[in-house]
């Protein structure tokens, strides 16, 4: 599968120079090239080995709000407060989506100067990297999703970072807000939960590249098998549309991985076709081949996931095996697919195959779409909600102390109660959540509205903007408002 990257903010231009290096360590070429990272900021440009200059684009440099330099930190702890006040020494728009997207909107031109350097006629999809707690990752991510949608016919996806706990209350609320306004516009959501990846051992700023790493691993294991030159006949070689079927379903997906070593045994090219054509007779040794695919695909499934979830929540499964031709057989796929259809309980299970002769492993990559039972989320969007309470809290008093004509003053939860807000958020159906219809307070059919326009809006008028609904996420529907939907995870 073909794709076209564009990261987006610290996270998303170190994320996508990690996957171009290891387009080149693995030889699977799935992007041709074709790379974009927008930043407000330079730094993160200087940290790069594999992202080319000329596709290094840097936006509000002449913007009188955005920072190009800031001071160096201090040593204090990796902690909720410490972060808060990290972030507002960073460079770039100092993690404010507002003023992310103000920029963003500014600069479309040069955005769009920029897009022409992509050849969107030669890949499958493309796809925004970002961290979705950070102010340019949100900002400028939501309104180059919107340029995107609206001019690529081509599917778009998001890679988006969540913020650990351990991060400021601010970022899980900026993260929040780019999850309501990422689901409904993207055609998939592919968040990475840093908290399920860092340890406590040592600080997260510590972890990225690691964790980066292990985010680049399982992407390329989807989204760029069968890239690789193909040496040998594969029984199920794993197709694009095999891909994009599945996330067409929409929402948040997340991805399993597993791998195990394997004793190959040189069998030739015409066994190999005897095997496939259903004329050599099964063998101890494959039914053992399909016993050990069955291990790997529960490995797989137990693994830890890029967004933990209940995969029996998942709507549409796809099973990629990578490795030796000698090692997959018929049989282990047909093993493999019932294993997921009864630990997810879902029939539609697509699964394909990567051959690569000289591989010592099988590889097991297991794709989860459209997850709607996401304990991370709902706690992230709850803590989102006290946030922005606290914020409200702030207003009222501010307007009830500057009241001064003997008006009366109405605060921001009673303003928030005037209209929907208060209701449960839930998102579009798939098959229906990328259509326009009445947008009267419903934020998931207003997304294009949200992101086009002013996508980070907070001012309290604007009920329909992911900012305020976030208090919707309240109550018992907040598990599936958030999964019928991760600057910077490093």
């Amino acid at each position: 599968m073909k794709l076209s990257l564009f990261g987006v903010g610290d996270a998303g231009t170190r994320l996508v120079d990690k996957l171009l290096r290891a387009e080149v360590e693995t030889g699977r070429n799935f992007t041709d090239g074709n790379v974009l990272a927008f930043n407000t900021a330079a730094e993160a440009f200087g940290e790069t080995d594999a992202l080319p200059e000329e596709r290094q684009i840097l936006i509000g440099d002449t913007h009188s709000a955005v920072n190009q330099y800031v001071e160096p930190a201090d040593d204090s702890p990796d902690t909720d407060t410490a972060s808060a006040t990290d972030r507002d020494r960073s460079p770039g728009v100092a993690g404010d989506p507002e003023l992310g997207a103000e920029v963003a909107d500014d600069e479309l031109p040069e955005i769009r100067r920029a897009l022409d350097l992509v050849d969107d006629t030669e890949v499958d999809a493309a796809m925004i990297v970002a961290g979705l707690g950070g102010g340019t990752g949100c900002g400028v991510g939501s309104v180059l999703l919107a340029e995107l949608k609206s001019i690529y016919e081509i599917p778009v996806y998001v890679l988006g970072a969540l913020p650990a706990a351990d991060e400021s209350d601010e970022r899980a609320h900026t993260a929040a807000r780019a999850i309501r306004t990422c689901v409904p516009l993207a055609d998939a959501v592919l968040p990475v939960d840093n908290e399920a990846w860092a340890r406590s051992t040592q600080p997260l700023t510590e972890q990225y590249d690691e964790i980066n790493e292990m985010v680049a691993t399982r992407m390329l294991s989807l989204f760029a098998a069968g890239e690789s030159e193909p040496a040998t006949v594969s029984e199920m070689r794993i197709d694009p549309a095999d891909v994009m079927r599945t996330l067409a379903v929409g929402g948040l997906s997340s991805v399993g991985h597993a791998t195990i070593e394997v004793d190959t045994s040189d069998e030739g090219l015409f066994a190999r076709l005897m095997q496939l054509l259903g004329l050599a007779e099964e063998t101890p040794d494959t039914q053992t081949d399909a016993a050990t695919i069955k291990r790997l695909v529960r490995s797989a499934l137990n693994s830890k996931l890029t967004l933990p979830c209940d995969i029996e929540s998942t709507d549409r499964v796809l099973v990629i095996l990578s490795g030796p031709p000698s090692a997959i057989s018929r049989k282990g796929f047909e093993t493999g697919r019932y294993l997921l259809e009864e630990e997810t309980g879902t029939v539609e299970v697509l699964a394909g195959d990567e051959p690569l002769p000289n591989a010592g492993e099988i590889t097991a990559t297991v794709l989860f779409s459209n997850v709607t039972d996401v304990s991370r989320v709902d706690k992230l969007q709850k803590r989102a909600v006290a946030y922005q309470r606290g914020q409200n809290d702030e207003t009222a008093v501010v307007d009830t102390a500057t009241s001064t004509d003997g008006a009366t003053t109405i605060s921001a939860d009673e303003r928030a109660t005037d209209d929907d807000s208060d209701q449960p958020f839930e998102f579009h159906e798939p098959e229906a959540q990328h259509e326009n219809g009445d947008t009267s307070g419903d934020t998931a059919n207003t997304a294009d509205n949200n992101v086009a326009g002013e996508p980070m809006a907070t001012d309290d008028s604007a009920a329909e903007t992911p900012a305020d609904a976030d208090t919707d996420l309240e109550g018992d529907d907040a598990n599936t408002a958030a999964a019928t939907s991760s600057d910077e995870h490093e």
